[in-house]
């Protein structure tokens, strides 16, 4: 829940972050180094409204998202996203990069973020009209993908051991796949699924491709339980060290953490 001292005269102790979602967003915040700071709170929005107006609404109701923070970073979840190595990024042709590889669309903005440590920039979309209403309503958001606090996570992780890490992100109807070895991205796609059959079927294929060794590699899932915890228990059959991790924050007391998600926690504690 939002905190009662969550005041405009308070505000700029915290940073704050909103994760965007197809059907409503989380807010949430805390003040670094207080362990007791940390809120998190879920707002759906109404079927009957567009996203804007859906977002409007909640921002009228609740004037804490007009505050100003010491950051705000607003995390999109959703959408196609394509990466782009720095070497051949240019600026000028983003929406011509973004559009070779995903259906052009004129309601859509490419929104570009670099990840310097890895070489490499995240081309990401969004609805055009959400993010002119987000940017503003809300003081100096940063707006960032949600795979870009994981891949620096891993990253850094593959900077300390030897083997391969692949990690998937299973959502409701996708999974994303990132693949580092000793700081170099390996491999990073999107997959949309009808069952945990396909999942499995797009796991092994991928272990193929990357040369993922089944005895000394890590393999990890997130995401939806109801597709991680049968797809798990075939994988381990066929992959020694795999397992679901569990989004846990290990500094913050925390009231509702299962709304937290892993890309939420290596924002928080690794930054970008």
């Amino acid at each position: 829940m939002i905190p009662d001292k969550l005041k405009a005269d308070l505000s700029e102790n915290y940073k704050a972050s909103i994760r965007l979602l197809p059907d409503g967003l989380l807010f949430w915040g805390y003040i670094p180094a207080e362990k007791d700071s940390f809120f998190i709170e879920k707002f759906l929005f109404e079927p009957s409204l567009t996203v804007v107006d859906a977002l409007k609404n909640i921002f009228f109701t609740h004037p804490c998202f007009s505050f100003i923070y010491q950051s705000f970073t607003v995390i999109v979840a959703f959408g196609n996203y394509t990466l782009v190595p720095d070497h051949v990024f240019i600026e000028k042709e983003k929406d011509h990069l973004f559009f070779f590889c995903h259906p052009k669309d004129k309601s859509l903005k490419t929104l570009v973020q670099p990840l310097k440590a890895l070489n490499v920039s995240i081309l990401y979309s969004v609805d055009s009209e959400v993010y002119a209403f987000l940017l503003r309503s809300l003081v100096n958001p940063q707006f960032i993908h949600s795979l870009s606090p994981l891949m620096m996570a891993w990253y850094k992780k593959s900077l300390r051991f030897f083997p391969k890490f692949t990690h998937i992100v299973i959502n409701e109807f996708t999974m994303d796949v990132l693949c580092v070895e000793h700081g170099e991205i390996r491999f990073v796609n999107s997959y949309c699924f009808d069952n945990h059959n396909d999942i499995v079927y797009y796991i092994m294929y991928i272990c193929k491709q990357t040369g993922f060794n089944q005895l000394e590699d890590y393999l990890t899932l997130s995401g939806n339980k109801t597709f991680c915890q049968p797809v798990l228990s075939i994988l381990k059959k066929y992959i020694k060290q795999t397992d679901y991790l569990q989004p846990k924050l290990h500094d913050y007391k925390v009231a509702l953490e299962h709304e937290m998600t892993l890309d939420m926690i290596a924002l928080l504690e690794c930054g970008l």
